[in-house]
């Protein structure tokens, strides 16, 4: 008796059950691939098509979890079943998620009394760095920019004619300079 046109086959379906339980080579993967679309498709009518690929895979996956204890013979009761358990946790976690998150434009409207003094703050911090930087001798703000913009320790040593030793000294002691200015802010 064919349930509808998502499911497979149902003497098809115990057969493909059977193998994997009998753990012949591919049988799970066969029996796996015979389900998703079903699942997708049963899926996707509900929760829409990248939602309904999740769901499949978790609903796979439980197939793979209880493939020892399914009775054959009732393999459709059990696939059917996992679908209607799967879709309802993906409800829930809809629900959920819709309760998590507010619209942007409601978002957009909140007033945020510390935006000033963040402002400030900013403000504050980026002249102390680029006072921080300005105090730095100039062999030291280069090791720690140049870091910055991805430029390697051995290409700024042959740069500028020192070991790569002394690259990284340089950046270390920079480094510390900016934590020392930084720890003075607080």
């Amino acid at each position: 008796m064919r349930h509808s046109k998502v499911w497979p086959d149902e003497d098809e379906l115990v057969r493909l059950v059977r193998a994997a339980q009998g753990a012949a080579p591919g049988a799970l993967d066969t029996l796996l691939a015979a389900l998703r679309p079903s699942f997708v498709a049963y899926f996707a009518a509900a929760l829409g098509h990248d939602d309904a690929e999740d769901a499949a895979q978790l609903a796979l996956l439980d197939i793979v979890r209880v493939l020892s204890g399914i009775d054959a013979q009732r393999a459709l009761g059990y696939v059917l079943a996992i679908a209607g358990h799967q879709l309802d946790k993906a409800r829930q976690r809809r629900a959920r998620a819709k309760r998590r998150y507010v619209p942007l434009e409601l978002a957009e409207t909140v007033e945020w009394p510390v935006a000033a003094d963040w402002d400030a703050e900013y403000h504050e911090l980026a002249r102390v760095v680029r006072a921080s930087l300005a105090a730095l001798p100039a062999e030291r703000r280069e090791a720690l920019l140049e870091a910055l913009h991805g430029v390697r320790s051995s290409t700024l040593a042959a740069q500028q004619h020192v070991s790569m030793a002394t690259v990284r000294s340089r950046r270390r002691r920079a480094r510390k300079s900016l934590h020392a200015a930084l720890a003075a802010i607080r």
